[in-house]
């Protein structure tokens, strides 16, 4: 059953990239910025790749900054800037901390529910589906914690040096 293949659905793989923003274009929402990022054609970008990123801060990039992203897809995760010296990891760790929030306060409320209601099977499965995404989301919390933690402590040369390896090693196969 080669077609059975549920690794993509089970596990989320980020991928680290590091490029030259060739063109940056910018659209204003009312609360977010969308940006789009072309990188350069280079030996670790073999492609003209473009990849979004969404903030409510402004003017994060520029063209010809050179960035370390994670991203998911085309959609960027994380991302360290070196030429401006920024990245968006206090904003990540808001996010996902808010998110732990609420579905504590939602597992508190269907508990809450469940004891009112003498343990309702509704009310139990909707607690059971919000401590499922509570332990998923702390979960998530210390994946993120070590993501940052690795996009810090590495130097620019560093990670092109990684990046360059990796790349020879699947070109290998």
């Amino acid at each position: 059953m080669a077609f059975m293949s549920f690794s993509g659905f089970f596990y989320a793989r980020n991928d680290l990239r590091l490029f030259k923003i060739e063109k940056k274009s910018e659209i204003k929402s009312f609360f977010y910025k969308d940006y789009t990022l072309a990188s350069f054609k280079d030996e670790l970008n073999l492609n003209n790749e473009i990849f979004f990123y969404q903030s409510l801060k402004e003017n994060l990039f520029k063209e010809n900054d050179e960035i370390l992203i994670s991203n998911l897809g085309k959609k960027i995760i994380l991302f360290r800037n070196f030429t401006q010296n920024s990245d968006n990891f206090a904003e990540a760790k808001l996010k996902q901390i808010l998110l732990l929030i609420f579905l504590f306060l939602a597992s508190i409320f269907f508990a809450s529910l469940a004891a009112i209601n003498e343990f309702g099977a509704i009310d139990l499965v909707f607690l059971m589906i919000c401590l499922l995404l509570l332990v998923m989301g702390i979960i998530n919390l210390g994946l993120l914690f070590k993501q940052i933690r690795i996009l810090k402590s590495f130097s620019k040369k560093e990670m092109k040096e990684f990046l360059t390896q990796r790349m020879k090693k699947y070109a290998k196969k």
